[in-house]
């Protein structure tokens, strides 16, 4: 973009001096009149920078442009395939002052997957060593059922439980979180994650208030 040094005044007034970002210079003189009223005189221009950055509102206008001229081309148009998703990353950079890029993008969202599928994977492998810690709690509280436990017993068995309910909970909620973050693209491989991750905690949840209820069944008895 171009950057021009305008100066103008009204009618029995001083000189004035704007700069004004545009393509050319009849643009530039244009918008100088609409800022600042038809009225005003022009007295002199001069190209100052050829390398200036367009404003938010250029760019956004640029971009509507854009947009429309690639809708024309039709529901099949190897244009409009192509940029898919480009268009809301221009948008981020509007709004954000960023320097985002698609490639960039997919990048960090590629390691972002990669991060939570680490994450994930941890996560699966505590569940499945939980769960079978969880049954065979289960199994010695099934045996236990009708002999009284001491109670320093039931107090460490349950405070064991609980403390694993709530990690379950805790780990639900964090997965919840994700799935919302990833709500507008559900077809993202992070959101499936979460997903099953939430369903195994949520598991997890539900065999540890089964055994809170069996030690308190004890503790009444």
């Amino acid at each position: 973009m171009n950057e021009y040094k305008l100066q103008y005044h009204y009618p029995e007034s001083s000189i004035d001096t704007a700069y004004i970002v545009e393509r050319t210079e009849a643009a530039a003189r244009k918008t100088l009149i609409k800022r600042f009223g038809k009225e005003i005189e022009i007295d002199d221009t001069e190209l100052v920078s050829t390398d200036a950055n367009a404003t938010k509102e250029q760019e956004r206008e640029t971009l509507e442009k854009i947009k429309a001229m690639v809708e024309e081309l039709g529901h099949q148009s190897y244009l409009k395939t192509a940029f898919t998703g480009v268009y809301e990353v221009a948008e981020m950079n509007i709004e954000e002052d960023a320097a985002y890029s698609f490639p960039g993008r997919i990048s960090l969202l590629e390691e972002q997957l990669r991060e939570m599928g680490s994450k994930y994977n941890a996560a699966h492998s505590d569940a499945e060593v939980l769960r079978s810690q969880l049954d065979h709690a289960q199994e010695q509280v099934d045996a236990l059922k009708g002999r009284q436990l001491p109670a320093w017993l039931q107090s460490a068995a349950y405070g064991l439980v609980v403390e694993e309910l709530a990690a379950a909970q805790k780990r639900m909620e964090q997965s919840a979180e994700t799935m919302a973050y990833y709500a507008e693209a559900p077809q993202d491989i992070a959101f499936a994650e979460a997903v099953k991750s939430y369903r195994a905690a949520k598991e997890r949840r539900g065999v540890c208030e089964q055994i809170v209820k069996g030690l308190e069944a004890l503790t009444e008895e």
